[in-house]
């Protein structure tokens, strides 16, 4: 990545702005947003520029009318998970990914795969499937993206969608972190400027390299910096990609993919049926990244 001069490009910027050129604003645009001298940087000027009134637009996805969405819940039998209420976003409103602490939020997953996935449920285990139908068409932000004219959008979605679905450090993850910690051993910020990694495989690797950067305990209120800029023009909610199954990226996407929903798109959902069901699937959460570290 070439040396960072942020004023220069910011100056720049404001003059595209008064030729009034659509296309030399947005080449300067994102010129402006890849002055870093590493993707960790282009995130942090990502959030920044947000402040500054500069604004990205990474496109929508509509979950259409009909469509039903999945939520799995540890079995417990004192629990009556014939009532609706039970299947409501959680009361208590923790921080998460993807909202701050005291945000309403729900936590989907477009199949039971993906659920199963992100909740960790080990073979022979007993869980409850709750099964969601969506009501009304929801419109939901992302870093999914492509634009065949501008490579650098494409690129920039590609790492913040990375950062957005990174693996975080956390005693459910302690599995995962083992492995990753093992297999890249110490990361700083200068193992995250290759530019091949984004022209040559898509950044596949970049979500597991975020992970193993971040050990602090503040990666949360970055995601959700992210989130809060999505969710200015989709109040609905955001999909993104299972950092477990981390194939959804600019211009790629997956039939299986979490999302969130806020208020607005919790009102456009139904909680319709649930089941109680056993993994039999031998198959642990860490093993597809294990498979996909390596390619």
């Amino acid at each position: 990545m070439e040396q960072v001069n942020l004023k220069e490009a910011f100056d720049k910027y404001n003059n595209s702005l008064n030729s009034g050129c659509v296309e030399d604003i947005e080449k300067a645009k994102y010129k402006l947003l890849w002055e870093s001298s590493n993707f960790f940087e282009l995130v942090v000027n990502y959030i920044a520029l947000d402040k500054c009134g500069v604004k990205y637009d990474f496109g929508k996805t509509i979950i259409t009318k009909g469509t039903k969405l999945y939520r799995i819940r540890s079995y417990e039998t004192d629990t009556d998970f014939s009532n609706p209420n039970q299947w409501k976003a959680p009361p208590h409103k923790p921080q998460n990914r993807a909202n701050i602490e005291g945000q309403e939020a729900l936590y989907l997953g477009s199949t039971e795969r993906i659920c199963l996935l992100e909740t960790h449920i080990k073979k022979g285990k007993t869980y409850v499937l709750g099964i969601y139908e969506v009501t009304e068409n929801i419109v939901v932000g992302g870093y999914l993206s492509d634009d065949l004219k501008n490579i650098l959008h494409n690129w920039a979605g590609i790492v913040l969608n990375a950062f957005l679905i990174a693996p975080s450090r956390s005693l459910r993850n302690e599995e995962l972190f083992s492995y990753l910690d093992s297999y890249y051993g110490s990361l700083t910020l200068d193992d995250l400027t290759n530019m091949n990694e984004l022209k040559e495989n898509g950044g596949l690797q970049l979500p597991m390299k975020f992970g193993v950067l971040n050990q602090s305990d503040q990666y949360y209120n970055m995601t959700n910096e992210l989130c809060n800029i999505l969710s200015k023009d989709t109040p609905d909610g955001i999909r993104y990609s299972s950092c477990y199954l981390p194939l959804e990226t600019v211009g790629i996407e997956c039939s299986d993919f979490n999302v969130v929903l806020y208020s607005e798109g919790i009102s456009k959902i139904k909680f319709i049926d649930y089941k109680i069901k056993t993994n039999i699937i031998n198959f642990n959460y860490t093993d597809f990244l294990k498979i996909l570290v390596q390619c």
